[in-house]
C-alpha cells in the first residue's frame, strides 16, 4: 500500500535539504577562506644573488681567480 505523503512534510524535507546546502556551502568557503590565507607568498627579500646589478659590478677586476 502506497503512503500518501503531506505537504507539510514536503516542506519540512526541502527546508531540511535546503539547510543542509547551505551549511555545506559555508563550510567550503571558510575552508576556502583559511586555505588561501595559508598559500598566500610571503614578502621576498632580496639577497645580493637576486640583484642583477650586485651581480654586474660583480666582474673578473673586482674577484679575480689565481
Amino acid at each position: 500500500m502506497a503512503r500518501i505523503i503531506s505537504s507539510k512534510e514536503v516542506i519540512f524535507a526541502v527546508a531540511y535539504l535546503l539547510l543542509l546546502s547551505v551549511l555545506a556551502g559555508l563550510t567550503y568557503v571558510g575552508w576556502r577562506l583559511t586555505r588561501a590565507s595559508a598559500s598566500r607568498p610571503r614578502t621576498r627579500v632580496i639577497g645580493p644573488d637576486d640583484d642583477p646589478e650586485f651581480l654586474r659590478r660583480l666582474g673578473s677586476e673586482d674577484n679575480p681567480r689565481p
